[in-house]
């Protein structure tokens, strides 16, 4: 396994290093360093998703990203376009980085640096202090519970912070119950490099609300970035796309306006392969398939399960949503794991006790006719994911007329809402302007003679685009 095949080279080199200098020696010069730089504050800051962007040379997966590597450069570039740290590799084998870069990108850019390399001993953590670095990473894959927590005590004698890196829900709650503020969740399984896109909406309920949560690895597009904003990261560290990106610049304003610009798009009630695919094309970034027999857009699971399967590799992109109307908590989470959905929606009369019961986050939705209505918020909003704001029908489902946006609007301002009722390519443009919500939803606004028109899709989402 590649992991192991690092940290044993890591070791032999180690011991070279410590034959050459001693324990004592580093730790002199650790202690003559200036005060680090606050990574947590760096991160806390704004209330917005920050990034962490990376120094990084080459790569175990995909070999060597850039030829013409100037490090001290590059750093300057991610200051100068938005940055809030800067993360820089010291492992010289696999990711062919360099201890040295750390000084020099220290004294170039203003900024917290992180020394990412693989460190299981504590020279290593007075290694990286002599160095200049803020903080540095700690592997949970690596290091047992005692050596974490040491670990981390030695760096916060230091004034250091750590970015104590998870890749399951094991480690997640060691590196919780270790006191670890900086919590990062790597999608890429660093002993076979597989990447698990869905693994931060799994993980990210047992992350307490008192931590930073960074998002890690597979982290190329607009579309990414929105996708991990979903479930309120932080931070996203990013190497390989800003490294390989002909510009830089650029590709960082790109990947920091989605993650924190962008409005959450959702087209739902489709039914067929071909308005998968244009909701795909078209950049959304949820689909819904509804579960109420009555309507008119019921799709059955199996059928629900084969349009999932259309995805392919839009899977990374593109989330399911499946949309429920006072069913029993067995059967949604039963249909949840057949066809494959990310989210649930529900639509009906669920109580806040009933949203606890179901297996996936929840979309709950509120039919709001007045401030009498947003009196239901206050029970909702702490055990469900996000709050749809609807407007009032005889039946289930959409209506096709708004509501009152200046109500939403309040609401808005004080949680993430998704609005809907009555959108359309005409109006939402108006709708995002005013209310500015999380996201939008949208069914019969984009459709024509109760069938999903593609071009209406495509001019919902460009209006939608055009706000932000």
């Amino acid at each position: 396994m590649i992991l192991d095949q690092i940290v044993a080279r890591s070791k032999v080199d180690l011991e070279i290093r410590q034959r050459e200098t001693p324990l004592s020696e580093v730790q002199a010069l650790a202690r003559t360093r200036p005060a680090p730089r606050d990574a947590l504050a760096a991160l806390r800051a704004e209330n917005r998703v920050h990034v962490i962007a990376e120094v990084k040379r080459a790569s175990p997966s995909r070999g060597l990203l850039a030829p013409n590597f100037d490090p001290v450069g590059l750093a300057r570039t991610y200051a100068a376009n938005g940055a809030s740290l800067i993360s820089v590799l010291t492992e010289p084998h696999f990711f062919q980085g360099a201890p040295a870069y750390l000084p020099a990108i220290k004294a170039a850019v203003d900024l917290p640096v992180l020394c990412k390399d693989f460190i299981y001993d504590e020279y290593q953590v007075y290694e990286a202090r002599s160095w200049g670095a803020d903080l540095m990473l700690l592997i949970c894959a690596i290091l047992d519970d005692t050596q974490l927590r040491y670990l981390l005590g030695i760096a916060r004698s230091l004034g250091m912070h750590c970015l104590v890196e998870a890749h399951n829900e094991e480690e997640v709650q060691r590196a919780v119950a270790a006191g670890a503020m900086i919590i990062g969740v790597n999608s890429r399984d660093l002993k076979t490099f597989q990447m698990y896109p869905g693994l931060i909406r799994t993980l990210r309920p047992l992350i307490p609300a008192d931590r930073v949560l960074v998002a890690e690895s597979g982290i190329h597009t607009q579309a990414d970035a929105r996708r991990l904003a979903r479930y309120d990261v932080q931070a996203m560290l990013v190497g390989e796309s800003l490294i390989t990106s002909r510009d830089i610049a650029g590709q960082l304003r790109q990947l920091l306006q989605g993650a924190n610009a962008s409005t959450q798009i959702k087209i739902c009630g489709l039914s067929e392969e071909r308005s998968v695919q244009t909701a795909v094309e078209a950049g959304a970034d949820l689909f819904g398939l509804v579960f109420y027999d009555p309507s008119h857009r019921y799709v059955p699971p199996q059928r629900a399960r084969e349009l999932v399967e259309t995805l392919g590799e839009a899977r990374t992109r593109i989330e399911v949503v499946g949309l429920f109307v006072n069913k029993e908590a067995a059967y949604i989470n039963d249909v949840a794991d057949q066809v494959g959905l990310d989210i649930v929606q529900l639509h009906g009369h669920e109580t806040p006790d009933f949203c606890q019961l179901i297996q996936r986050p929840v979309i709950k939705a509120l039919h709001m006719a007045g401030p009498a209505d947003a009196e239901n918020i206050r029970e909702y909003r702490s055990v469900v994911w996000r709050l749809l704001l609807d407007t009032p029908s005889p039946g289930w489902g959409g209506s096709g007329e708004t509501h009152d946006w200046q109500l939403a609007r309040e609401i808005a301002s004080q949680q993430p809402i998704i609005l809907a009722g009555g959108l359309q390519p005409e109006n939402v443009a108006q709708a995002v302007a005013q209310v500015h919500p999380w996201g939008v939803d949208v069914s019969s606004g984009v459709e024509t003679a109760k069938v999903k028109d593609e071009g209406k899709i495509h001019a919902f989402i460009e209006q939608v685009r055009q706000t932000e």
